[in-house]
């Protein structure tokens, strides 16, 4: 998690895998306690994503992790981590990070846009008519190409697409 130092980056937890030996779960937030398990539990699924938090002049993290375990008998637990999360072999993570600009900077950002003034700014439709796109493309079959034996040609002009569930 070193490279989550290096300044304001934001993750985001993609997937993981591995075994976990130990794991506190949040209760409902009627009761607001703990539970923790302990034994050899499967990774199903964790996610979960942490965020910058400036407020205040100081910058913190928040966000929340949620995992899903199996144990050996084929019990399945899960829910947010609220606690400890030990891993009994290797864990593999797949994270993203990005950077999260501050409204701050956004701030900045639209207020020298609106000082350059609307005079400056140039618009242009780029537009394209789907019928013209579609008229430029050589759509016909070449012979080199298979067709499937109860296969229909597609009717492109009206852009309508049927498909037939029932057809097998």
């Amino acid at each position: 998690m070193s490279f989550s130092q290096q300044g304001p980056r934001s993750i985001c937890i993609l997937s993981a895998n591995g075994v976990i030996s130990t794991v506190t779960l949040r209760q409902p937030s009627t009761s607001g306690g703990t539970v923790t398990y302990e034994g050899r539990f499967e990774i199903l699924c964790l996610s979960g994503s942490f965020l910058v938090n400036e407020s205040g002049g100081s910058r913190g993290r928040i966000g929340s992790l949620s995992v899903s375990l199996a144990s050996p008998d084929g019990r399945v637990i899960g829910g947010g981590v609220g606690g400890v999360l030990i891993a009994a072999s290797p864990i593999q993570v797949i994270v993203g990070s990005f950077l999260c600009s501050s409204s701050k900077a956004k701030k900045r950002a639209a207020e020298s846009v609106q000082s350059a003034g609307t005079s400056d700014l140039q618009t242009t439709d780029n537009s394209v008519n789907p019928a013209d796109a579609l008229s430029n493309q050589n759509l016909a079959p070449s012979s080199s190409m298979g067709v499937w034996p109860s296969s229909r040609q597609m009717d492109l002009q009206t852009g309508h697409i049927d498909i037939d569930l029932m057809r097998g």
